[in-house]
């Protein structure tokens, strides 16, 4: 790509030199998220398991040990979109880390151990879960309404005033 004396000229006063001279300026950064870098030499299976079960997480830790003969992958992940965060105290030390997740998977990519975290697509539940959760909902009540439900019935609530 041929530039004339005053394109160069605005590219660089407008320090778009590289791009122009490149011939990057009119593409796109790549679409997606960018693979997690932990998780490039992972087999397939394993890596599948843990970004299913950790969409949009990033992995900090991944350990691989061998039991009977075959390897077990155990991470350690968080959402870098959480504000959330977790502080304790060591000896006289206080220490904040963001919320941490781990995963414990096969080498055939069945789960061994995870722990307790927020699933915030229903399908992805467990069927017992959701089994245990509608029979202690049969009614299917949904959100606020289990602790307030004189909000739905049209109940006065305290401190409501009532009309003179």
């Amino acid at each position: 790509m041929s530039l004339s004396r005053r394109e160069a000229m605005a590219a660089a006063v407008g320090c778009g030199l590289a791009a122009t001279a490149s011939g990057t300026e009119g593409q796109s950064p790549p679409a997606g998220p960018r693979p997690d870098p932990v998780y490039v030499h992972l087999p397939d299976a394993i890596r599948a398991v843990f970004e299913s079960t950790f969409p949009n997480h990033r992995c900090v830790r991944m350990a691989v040990r061998q039991e009977k003969g075959a390897a077990v992958y155990r991470g350690t992940v968080f959402n870098p979109a959480s504000a959330g965060a977790q502080t304790s105290q060591v000896g006289e030390e206080s220490i904040t880390e963001p919320i941490l997740y781990h995963l414990e998977a096969a080498a055939d990519g069945k789960v061994i151990e995870e722990t307790p975290r927020p699933v915030h697509d229903p399908g992805k539940l467990p069927n017992p879960v959701v089994a245990a959760y509608e029979k202690w909902n049969p009614k299917g009540v949904n959100g606020q309404e289990h602790c307030h439900p004189e909000r739905k019935s049209g109940v006065k609530q305290v401190g409501q005033r009532s009309p003179r």
